[in-house]
């Protein structure tokens, strides 16, 4: 019984530590993104996505509402994303094509983290009736 304490709590304080490297990436280059975006192409909607995905899965670390397992898993399917993102960019552009496979799979992942979150529920903050 100890070994299973002690294994929970490595976890979460190990997801406590993961929460801030999985959480939002800000740089220098966040501040004009928005800016011109007609001229920088599709890669302007999926570096906004990935940004969002990641903070879904953070938020969700964070409110309890994804377990490491959960979380390990998306973070997974991130970085396959992310892989496929850099094997379409090897020419240093995505075809327009290439673009809306990564939004699909983009897409995906939000909703998957969506669906995790609320099937743990998070439906106190919703329903005061429950207290």
């Amino acid at each position: 019984m100890k070994k299973i304490l002690f294994a929970a709590v490595v976890v979460a304080v190990g997801f406590t530590s993961a929460s801030a490297q999985y959480g939002p990436r800000h740089d220098d280059r966040d501040r004009y993104e928005n800016r011109d975006d007609y001229r920088r192409g599709p890669m302007t909607d999926i570096n906004r996505m990935q940004r969002e995905a990641r903070q879904q899965i953070a938020t969700g670390v964070q409110r309890g509402t994804l377990t490491s397992r959960e979380a390990n898993a998306l973070m997974a399917q991130y970085e396959r994303i992310e892989d496929r993102e850099r094997k379409f960019s090897h020419r240093g552009r995505v075809s327009p094509r290439e673009a809306r496979i990564l939004r699909e799979d983009l897409q995906r992942l939000m909703a998957d983290t969506r669906r995790m979150s609320d099937r743990r529920g998070d439906h106190w903050a919703r329903d005061r009736r429950r207290f």
